[in-house]
């Protein structure tokens, strides 16, 4: 991994990270780079003949314009589809459900006397005796 070396500059001494070869390798084979590579491989050679066309005066603002009017369709992955998934309730999700309800039932009403807080109780804890 990276090293850790003495902080420069002022008091302390506190030891400060420096990236090594090694380090930069290992978290750029992390990174989910392969879309934008994709895309720059794309990109860099129109953007190069845009230049040439120009007699390689181009400024920023016909790059822009460039870009705004070229398509990625085809060239982008296709993201993937959003799942729709149906709510099947069951007795657990019910009393977290129930209890989270008046959970916010109680807390929503603690500026008017509406309830006791010391008499609530939004669950119990029942210990059973170990099974033989």
């Amino acid at each position: 991994g990276g090293q850790v070396g003495e902080g420069q500059g002022g008091g302390g001494g506190s030891p400060r990270f420096v990236p090594t070869a090694a380090w930069l390798a290992a978290v750029k084979n992390e990174l989910p780079l392969a879309t934008l590579l994709r895309l720059v491989q794309h990109l860099v050679p129109q953007i190069d003949e845009l230049v040439r066309r120009g007699g390689g005066q181009v400024d920023d603002s016909s790059i822009i314009k460039f870009l705004v009017n070229t398509t990625m369709v085809g060239l982008l992955p296709v993201p993937h589809p959003i799942v729709i998934r149906k709510y099947t309730p069951n007795r657990y999700t019910g009393l977290w459900f129930s209890a989270f309800l008046w959970g916010v039932v109680f807390l929503n009403n603690q500026s008017m006397p509406l309830f006791d807080g010391t008499t609530i109780k939004l669950f119990t804890v029942t210990v059973a005796p170990p099974s033989s």
